[in-house]
């Protein structure tokens, strides 16, 4: 490799001329301090200075330490390179006050500064979003299947210590196709935010109809069964438990393989229009009772409901407790 040295001592220069000396010109002086570049050098922050790329020496510390600290501008990107030359460096020196006839610089031809870069690859982001969300998700872990996490690319980054930040979108639930936002630090510092969409299935047992049910009609443990289905493709309130549907009718038609809702089904009615039922008013230390109908078309369990008093003909408005029993306030 040929190296270009670049050497100011304007003092020889100007003394070998003057006095008009032989061939040979006179012993100068040493410079002060003096700079070596190297060939491939690599820098690890956002701006280069000559201390990243030199070796630089001499005997005095003050001039030494300023050299060190001069900036040669911004680094190349992460994982990118840049060339240095002498003129560059040159301009740099000066423009920093620093007095050339008393430095020495070697520069390399294609000097060559590369900033260190760290690589997140694809696999590892995905690994970051896969274990936020077995960490997120308040299920079993056998109910939850992550069927896909799309992202793109590696990404390149400073070098240091990274760490991950996985945010869920506000307002939404962790199934079905969910964009994750992944904050990316290196020692600490935010250095990239990225977008990853994970295809989640949360797998959960609902009631499923066997069979057309048709409207009013009371249900059976023939007439239903438990399915585990993707939560994503379910309505907003399911059935899961026989206990929820046994001794209930439904209140439409149902079609064969409808996951059961509990708007889909109701209790049976315990009285309709023309039952006779005890009228009970009780207190503290008091209880009466009389005979009534019912004059409502039906009434289930809880229901208020108008019932004529048979004795005085009047209609008034009772909660009915079973077939044979409804209560009044009192």
């Amino acid at each position: 490799m040929i190296a270009s040295r670049v050497f100011i001592s304007t003092f020889c220069l100007v003394s070998f001329v003057a006095l008009g000396l032989g061939t040979a010109p006179p012993v100068c002086a040493a410079p002060e301090a003096l700079i070596d570049v190297s060939q491939q050098s690599e820098v690890n922050k956002d701006e280069i200075c000559i201390e990243d790329i030199s070796r630089v020496t001499g005997n005095d510390r003050e001039l030494v330490r300023k050299l060190r600290g001069v900036e040669m501008g911004r680094s190349p990107l992460p994982g990118k390179s840049r060339s240095i030359d002498a003129s560059h460096i040159l301009v740099r020196l000066k423009q920093s006050g620093i007095d050339m006839s008393h430095v020495g610089l070697n520069v390399p031809d294609d000097a060559q500064v590369a900033r260190g870069a760290e690589r997140v690859s694809k696999e590892r982001i995905e690994e970051v979003v896969l274990a936020y969300i077995r960490q997120a998700m308040p299920l079993e872990k056998d109910t939850i299947r992550v069927k896909e996490i799309q992202f793109s690319n590696e990404v390149i980054l400073p070098k240091g210590v990274v760490t991950f930040s996985v945010e869920p979108p506000g307002n939404r639930n962790l199934f079905g196709k969910v964009p994750l936002a992944v904050s990316i630090y290196v020692g600490g510092k935010l250095e990239r935010k990225v977008w990853a969409v994970a295809d989640i299935e949360v797998l959960k047992k609902v009631i499923v109809a066997k069979r057309p049910l048709g409207r009013s009609r009371e249900i059976t443990e023939d007439d239903v069964e438990v399915q585990e289905m993707d939560v994503a493709r379910l309505p907003s309130n399911p059935l899961t438990e026989y206990r929820d549907i046994l001794g209930k009718r439904t209140r439409k038609a149902i079609d064969v393989r409808t996951v059961l809702r509990s708007d889909m089904i109701e209790f049976p009615p315990l009285v309709k229009r023309g039952d006779v039922v005890m009228v009970l008013a009780e207190s503290a230390g008091m209880r009466i009772t009389a005979m009534g109908v019912v004059k409502e078309r039906e009434g289930r369990e809880g229901e208020r409901i108008l019932v004529e008093n048979l004795d005085s003909k009047k209609g008034i408005y009772a909660q009915v407790v079973d077939s044979k029993t409804v209560r009044v306030d009192f």
